[in-house]
């Protein structure tokens, strides 16, 4: 009759080696294994931040004057378009100025006339992708046209009243983070006026 080994007696694997031994040799094999497979899984910023991850720089939008640049219009030419139902100045955009580059950016001409007649007038463009818009030159009836020195982007998006026709722009042709269409679709949604100006 078989007896069961006496208490301390060390277990053999069946093929003569110790329990306890091979189980060290087994686990001092997969450490390492187990830090390489850790090392080689792919980044994950989201669920794993690290302070050495930095996000992909956007591209940086590029503005070019048209060469020769749009002749400034006189206000039977411009398209006007809506801002608000309490502002005395009227807005307008000159069709023929209207530049898609990119399918991201629009250049353009445009005219606040006051109420007194003065005309304030401007070559801009909208970067939908960032939300930005910049002045690129200023423009005199008679005189032309003078480039700004530094171009500057600043949000479309203010919500104050002294950058709504900003908005406006924007709201309009701005789909997502592309332009929503070429000339004659920006054009046909600058004239549809929104209902809130109606009431």
């Amino acid at each position: 009759m078989h007896q069961p080994d006496p208490l301390g007696t060390p277990r053999v694997h069946p093929f003569g080696f110790p329990l306890g031994r091979l189980l060290a040799v087994v686990a001092f094999v997969a450490a390492p294994i187990a830090d390489a497979a850790a090392q080689s899984r792919a980044p994950d910023p989201i669920n794993e931040p690290t302070i050495d991850f930095r996000a992909p720089a956007k591209k940086r939008v590029t503005t070019v004057l048209p060469d020769p640049m749009p002749p400034i219009p006189p206000a039977s030419a411009l398209r006007n378009f809506q801002v608000s139902a309490t502002t005395p100045n009227s807005f307008g955009i000159d069709p023929e100025s209207v530049l898609v580059r990119d399918r991201r950016t629009i250049q353009y001409t445009l005219v606040v006339t006051s109420a007194r007649g003065v005309r304030n007038i401007s070559y801009e463009a909208i970067d939908c992708e960032q939300g930005t818009v910049a002045l690129l030159a200023t423009g005199r009836d008679g005189a032309g046209w003078t480039p700004v020195s530094v171009v500057s982007w600043r949000p479309v998006m203010r919500g104050d009243t002294v950058n709504a026709h900003h908005r406006e722009l924007g709201g309009s042709w701005c789909l997502g983070s592309g332009v929503a269409g070429e000339r004659g679709e920006l054009l046909r949604r600058l004239t549809a006026v929104p209902e809130r100006y109606l009431n």
